[in-house]
């Protein structure tokens, strides 16, 4: 067990309600519904996943876009990575970031508007949420644990799919079934409907380092034909993070899961777990970078 690991069992451990967080990416590597009835095995009190978050988030930048209609750049800043790269390379392309928290940011506020005496842990598919995002916005998580570090623990406790193989293991949290392709690259953009606001060629869709970096030196020199970049970076967004367990697993295959996984929300709804924006329209998703 490393630090994080050794953390989160001395919280699960100790009197502290502990809230689990499942970045959107976990079909990848956790079975759905008995991640549910697993962690609460392992000793989270509640679980939640990040999709109404993202609706909330979305309903942001829609308000964002609307109040402000003449920004020549709209860049999606969900991804810690994308606004270090801006902040350190790209420090006069730092005004066109959106500023709106991420979906764990958004999520968290949620959760803590209704449960102010939980612990959050966020589960995540990459460290730069616990390396870049969380020092930004001290106390917000209380840790931040990775796919595989998370696997590791349960096959350390013995906790398996299998012991919980009919069970009805719902979601404590809202949910949104469309916003489950959020980690697929250029989820967000087609969730949050951007192309009301933008003409087709004036949306990027862009992953991986190479290929962003080409994006924003054309916008550092003015020649950009974009107006919204929706950009993740990691290659086919958040489902190609490192910390996946499962992370060679090709790319299709991990969109396949995720988009298989929306599929069944959709067909099958967790009734009276849909979350509309009326829920936290009140709940500040506003940032500044």
């Amino acid at each position: 067990m490393n630090e994080h690991q050794n953390k989160l069992l001395e919280l699960l451990n100790s009197e502290s309600k502990v809230y689990a967080l499942l970045a959107p990416a976990f079909p990848i590597d956790f079975p759905h519904p008995q991640i549910v009835g697993m962690l609460k095995e392992l000793g989270f009190e509640k679980v939640a996943e990040l999709t109404f978050g993202a609706r909330m988030v979305n309903y942001w930048y829609k308000k964002y876009i609307e109040e402000n209609p003449n920004q020549k750049y709209y860049i999606a800043s969900p991804c810690p990575m994308i606004v270090n790269v801006i902040e350190k390379k790209y420090p006069e392309l730092r005004q066109y970031l959106i500023p709106v928290v991420s979906p764990m940011h958004a999520m968290i506020n949620i959760c803590r508007d209704r449960h102010p005496d939980y612990k959050m842990v966020f589960v995540s598919p990459c460290q730069a949420k616990r390396a870049l995002e969380a020092p930004r916005f001290p106390g917000l998580v209380d840790i931040v644990i990775t796919f595989k570090e998370l696997s590791e623990m349960l096959e350390e406790k013995g906790i398996k799919k299998d012991s919980y193989p009919d069970g009805d293991y719902a979601f404590d949290s809202f949910i949104t079934e469309y916003t489950k392709v959020y980690p697929i690259s250029g989820g967000l953009a087609k969730t949050a409907h951007v192309r009301n606001f933008f003409k087709p060629e004036e949306i990027c869709i862009v992953d991986g380092i190479p290929n962003y970096l080409k994006i924003f030196d054309e916008m550092k020199a003015g020649i950009s034909p974009y107006r919204f970049i929706d950009v993740l970076n990691c290659v086919g967004g958040c489902v190609g993070g490192p910390d996946i367990k499962n992370k060679d697993l090709p790319l299709e295959e991990k969109d396949r899961l995720v988009i298989e996984y929306r599929d069944r929300a959709i067909k099958d709804p967790d009734d009276g777990k849909h979350g509309d924006k009326e829920y936290a329209e009140h709940i500040d998703m506003g940032t500044t970078f």
